[in-house]
């Protein structure tokens, strides 16, 4: 189910059979300045770590905040954007199997608009 028409700054996650993460959108597109993303592990038997769910590359001042992932709700992770600047921005999300402790990644991207 792909709910990020209803909210642009939503990342839907999910795990595939073969363990690929797959992250739709793949790229999101942030407009508004003091945005916060969220994500959310659609895929049964996944959580996000409790710290550092979601890391970008080279945050400057756009991330100044590490990801929070939900303590009672470890399924969902938020990352604030400042985005006073435009740029394309590298983050990686990593989640974990909760019955093996295995972490899986991937490395989508933020674009931050004007």
């Amino acid at each position: 189910m792909n709910m990020t028409a209803s909210d642009p700054h939503k990342v839907i996650v999910t795990i595939e059979a073969d363990e690929t993460v797959v992250c739709t959108p793949e790229q999101v597109t942030v407009l508004g300045c003091d945005t916060v993303l969220k994500f959310v592990i659609e895929t049964d038997g996944y959580v996000f770590p409790k710290d550092d769910a979601v890391v970008v590359t080279n945050p400057g001042a756009q991330f100044p905040f590490p990801s929070r992932t939900l303590p009672k709700q470890p399924t969902k992770a938020t990352l604030y954007d400042h985005n006073s600047a435009a740029g394309d921005f590298k983050y990686t999300v990593y989640v974990q199997d909760v019955a093996t402790g295995k972490i899986l990644e991937r490395d989508p991207s933020i674009l931050n608009g004007p």
